[in-house]
């Protein structure tokens, strides 16, 4: 018999949707068919933070559980990056000056690979130690979402919604080219900074929350620019597509939560990530082939 948590269907799909949204948007503004949460670096910043949460609990594990601690780490510094990320005037960190967004890629890349070598040794350390390690979080799972997750998550949400209404114009224009985006008087560095920091901003949430989902936000952006309704449609890319690839997650959340192996369930980001590092191969090949 098939047993429904609603509160978990209503936070794998806001999960689903964070995820769908955040590697659309790194697509969308480095025009790089392979950038996402994963190979941009967005992955590595947020562990950063569960680790720390780890290491150094700033509250009371009675009054405040072990991932809304991160989820604070992570929103703190969040914001301290924004104002530098984002600023227009005035002291700006020379690495931001000249804003490009194929260093941002190569940077990312190369920073994510280093904090999964960081994380392998300091949980192999902890394991010689005999010390309990969160090693789970390195795969993510919707089965340690409570109720006291969803006001957090949904005030993200709606803050994306935002974000989505003020900035859509600029992004429907960038879409169709950088040149064509000045050429209209769209300011492109910042249209892309601000778009890489919301969609950092709702990966750090997911991992804060859930833990790591490897590729999912390069594997829904491409599933759905495959289907007809979607296919050069940003606009319906971004607004509708994240609700749709949503749903998709709940089922298959739902899957690894039904169908457990020898009663232990399979925490749908390690299943995830699996699929995501052969459609990642496949992709890579097809482009390839395509420049050939």
């Amino acid at each position: 018999m098939i047993e429904l948590d609603f509160l978990r269907l209503l936070l794998a799909f806001i999960c689903g949707y964070l995820l769908t949204l955040s590697g659309s948007l790194c697509q969308l503004v480095s025009n790089n068919s392979i950038a996402s949460p994963s190979t941009l670096g967005m992955d590595g910043f947020a562990v950063i933070f569960v680790i720390l949460a780890y290491f150094f609990p700033l509250f009371d594990v009675e009054s405040m559980s072990f991932e809304h601690t991160s989820f604070l780490l992570f929103l703190g510094f969040f914001i301290l990056l924004s104002s530098i990320f984002l600023k227009r005037k005035g002291f700006e960190a020379n690495i931001w000056k000249e804003f490009n967004i194929q260093k941002v890629v190569l940077i990312g890349l190369a920073f994510n690979l280093l904090v999964g070598a960081v994380f392998s040794i300091i949980q192999f350390l902890f394991m010689a130690l005999n010390i309990r390690f969160p090693s789970g979080l390195w795969f993510g799972s919707i089965k340690y979402g409570t109720v006291e997750y969803l006001a957090p998550v949904l005030v993200i949400y709606f803050f994306i919604q935002l974000f989505l209404f003020f900035e859509i114009k600029g992004l429907e224009v960038l879409n169709l080219g950088k040149q064509m985006a000045l050429s209209v008087g769209i300011k492109v560095d910042q249209v892309q900074k601000k778009s890489l920091m919301m969609a950092l901003l709702c990966t750090g949430t997911v991992i804060s929350y859930f833990g790591v989902f490897s590729f999912l936000g390069l594997i829904f952006p491409h599933i759905l620019r495959s289907l007809p309704y979607f296919k050069k449609n940003m606009r319906k890319e971004l607004y509708i597509g994240p609700y749709l690839t949503g749903f998709v997650f709940c089922l298959f959340d739902q899957f690894c939560y039904q169908f457990t192996l020898y009663g232990a369930e399979l925490p749908v980001g390690m299943v995830s990530s699996v699929i995501g590092a052969v459609f990642l191969i496949f992709l890579l090949f097809k482009i390839n082939i395509s420049k050939l």
